[in-house]
């Protein structure tokens, strides 16, 4: 019904002002059709990728953090969809309020995992939603300088890549390291820096005026992803950064592993 709709130029969501259409096309390239059913077509069907990241997680990890995490990564193909689809302020609201649930969430399991917290404790579940609702009140106030995307989002990452470098130094408890449950973290570590570093490169070579990989001063016919590709660069953000949250979730669980794998390899030999 929705491709239906796209197709067949039916645009439910109102007419979104020529200011807004410039902006985005001037930030991320891709076209926005006005006729269509979403807006940016490829942006929003790329969400797909954070759905199935969290759908990993929830099926395939056992532990209340991964439930929460995994839950709010479907929140936040949701809310990231919502925006492109239809550019609305309020699905930009949603959409930063996802991404920083997503990453304080992160942040929160791998706080969890130094400590370490028992995942059946109260305080657990306690931090976990606590941090899902910062990231909720974030996203109205990111207006203001701190809680800005500009600001906050680079303070989240940085955390959590603060994180990663203490966990080899944290000692695993004496019979974790069972194969198929800790697994190590030297695959997760590299998944996660790899797809974050990749998705970084799309991002800021998309649109014309990304710092300085993209700088055409108005020519979109030189756009390194052409307004109308199927290959977006915004698109592949949202893909390569999904890889990058499932290998995230990955390594802090690998740290001393105490729930199951999210990839099954490493679940086959598990007693």
């Amino acid at each position: 019904m929705v491709l239906f709709g796209h197709f067949g130029h039916y645009n439910p969501w109102g007419m979104v002002t020529a200011d807004r259409i410039a902006e985005y096309q001037r930030e991320q390239c891709e076209f926005v059709d006005t006729r269509g059913f979403f807006l940016q077509f490829h942006n929003f069907w790329s969400n797909s990728a954070y759905l199935e990241a969290g759908l990993l997680i929830l099926w395939l990890n056992d532990s209340a953090p991964g439930r929460v995490i995994g839950a709010l990564l479907y929140f936040l193909s949701l809310g990231s969809a919502w925006f492109h689809g239809t550019l609305t302020g309020t699905g930009q609201t949603m959409d930063m309020a996802a991404v920083y649930m997503v990453l304080l969430a992160i942040i929160s399991y791998g706080f969890i995992e130094l400590v370490p917290w028992s995942y059946s404790e109260l305080r657990t579940w306690i931090l976990m939603f606590a941090t899902a609702v910062l990231g909720l009140v974030a996203a109205f106030l990111r207006g203001r300088n701190f809680f800005g995307s500009d600001y906050f989002t680079p303070m989240l990452v940085l955390i959590i890549i603060g994180y990663m470098i203490t966990a080899p130094f944290v000692q695993k408890p004496p019979g974790s390291d069972q194969p198929g449950k800790g697994g190590g973290i030297g695959l997760p570590a590299a998944i996660a820096v790899g797809a974050g570093l990749l998705a970084l490169v799309c991002k800021f070579s998309d649109g014309d005026d990304n710092l300085l990989l993209a700088q055409h001063h108005g020519e979109y016919s030189k756009c390194f992803y052409g307004p109308d590709s199927i290959i977006q660069g915004h698109a592949l953000w949202h893909v390569l950064s999904a890889i990058m949250f499932v290998g995230m979730f990955e390594y802090f669980r690998s740290m001393r592993g105490r729930s199951l794998s999210v990839f099954p390899w490493r679940r086959d030999a598990a007693p």
